[in-house]
């Protein structure tokens, strides 16, 4: 296959999928809490989810180009029940929240913007059968969209970021006191509100197949990622301290157009809403796209029904897209649009997402046991360290996933009644149509092999002959 996607494509997907508009409320949420002190929790969650993304990058390295990849990595570290329940949880499901959380957010800044009596679930529906129709094009098409829309969104935000750091805007700037809190008590819960900031740069995989030299580019992409939009986070959080009253911006529905009408008055509300706009576009073009794409790759090693891998003249998986986009249009149907809504709708999502980071530091430490002298283009350096301090500040996070006692069960209820779904779903699987051990990791060059459409057609032909030998 030509490789098509560049270096700087790979980038757009993953700040794309990293800089949704959601992440303006946890952002908010952090800052109007502690103050600039939240800067501490971004960078600490920053550096955290890089650990994620080097573990991500050292399975790519020893399996590279494969479909959906992620998937992939699981099956040859901790078989496929882990697999299964990991990868529906971690990127279908909570994708399944975290789309429908975006859509709300691009609805209210339609609202804001048009104004009228046009319902919010209007807008966001639109946008969803709109890029699954733009996805249906192809994957060239989705990197397309991405690549100019990401690029708009940071050079905006970096711009917006940097006049509200050093007080350069038209409006007022507001005397407050800069630092709320210094105790790391307080510090330390935000670490999950940061999470939501930092999630995502691994979709750049399941594209690592169609890019440039991916050996160097995957990881690379992955790391530029994350450190762009640490930057331009750090940024914002001194412009909200600067233009926003701590209360006021933690309380709002849209903290950054409140933010941007403070420095810039109305040159800042319509520059901030296509921001907004685009950053709702491009975050669920990725989910769309690499979801999609997952989904796709899990279907070739059985771990889907195979209809999910069956694609169109576009090379489209279009099962998975119009199957996600009719998930994301119900939940949008609904109404869901104000800030706590969305805020619960990204704590379900990030705790999915903790669960897949945590699995993959685990396959790291397995398969560097079991295949020390494999080759691999990139390992992860002082090993086992960053795999260790991943996991348990996951977990540490996963356990203080809200502050709130009652939506913190709320989230575990409703995470334990998915995981028990899955559970079976995945035990049923396994033992009537893999008919393997639910725990059992599948070889590398097996998993490899399943790449080739060959495979499977000679896997039918073997099950065919033994149905004949049988009869």
């Amino acid at each position: 296959m030509q490789k098509k996607i560049s270096l700087f494509s790979a980038i757009s997907t993953g700040v794309g999928m990293i800089i949704a508009t959601s992440c303006f409320i946890p952002l908010a949420t952090g800052a109007s809490t502690v103050g600039i002190s939240f800067i501490f929790a971004i960078v600490g969650v920053c550096l955290v989810n890089m650990m994620a993304a080097a573990s991500v990058a050292e399975l790519n390295a020893l399996m590279p180009n494969l479909t959906g990849g992620l998937a992939q990595y699981m099956l040859a570290g901790v078989g496929p029940m882990i697999t299964i329940v990991t990868m529906i949880g971690g990127y279908v499901i909570s994708n399944i929240f975290a789309a429908p959380a975006e859509g709300a957010m691009f609805a209210n800044v339609m609202c804001e913007f048009i104004g009228g009596n046009i319902p919010p679930a209007v807008y966001s529906v639109a946008l969803t059968i709109i890029l699954v129709l733009i996805n249906l094009r192809g994957i060239n098409m989705s990197a397309i969209v991405q690549t100019v829309v990401a690029t708009f969104m940071v050079v905006s935000l970096f711009i917006l970021g940097l006049i509200g750091m050093f007080g350069l805007g038209t409006g007022q700037t507001v005397e407050q006191e800069a630092v709320l809190s210094t105790d790391i008590s307080d510090i330390m819960p935000l670490t999950v509100t940061a999470f939501w900031l930092f999630i995502g740069s691994e979709f750049i995989v399941p594209i690592g197949k169609d890019m440039k030299n991916p050996k160097k580019n995957v990881p690379l992409s992955m790391f530029l990622s994350l450190a762009i939009m640490c930057v331009i986070q750090i940024m914002m959080v001194i412009g909200f301290k600067n233009y926003t009253i701590w209360e006021e911006v933690g309380a709002a529905d849209s903290p950054h157009i409140l933010y941007a009408v403070n420095m810039l008055g109305n040159v800042g509300r319509y520059w901030i809403i296509i921001v907004a706009i685009l950053a709702a576009v491009s975050t669920q073009n990725s989910i769309i796209c690499c979801v999609s794409e997952i989904c796709c790759g899990m279907a070739k090693i059985n771990l889907l029904p195979a209809l999910f891998q069956k694609k169109n003249k576009k090379g489209a998986p279009y099962i998975v897209l119009l199957l996600m986009g009719a998930c994301t249009i119900i939940i949008e149907a609904t109404g869901i649009s104000s800030g706590n809504e969305v805020a619960f709708l990204i704590l379900c999502s990030s705790l999915f997402w903790m669960l897949a980071y945590i699995v993959y530091h685990i396959n790291v430490i397995v398969l560097r046991k079991k295949m020390k002298n494999a080759p691999r283009s990139f390992k992860v350096p002082l090993f086992p360290l960053f795999q260790i301090i991943g996991i348990v500040v996951t977990i540490y996070m996963m356990c203080n996933i809200s502050t709130n006692v009652t939506e913190r069960n709320l989230i575990f209820l409703i995470s334990f009644i998915f995981m028990i779904a899955m559970i079976v779903y995945a035990f049923f699987w396994c033992k009537k149509r893999l008919q393997m051990p639910l725990l059992k990791n599948v070889s590398i060059p097996k998993i490899m092999a399943m790449e080739s459409p060959m495979y499977h057609t000679m896997q039918q032909g073997l099950k065919e002959k033994n149905l004949i030998d049988n009869k």
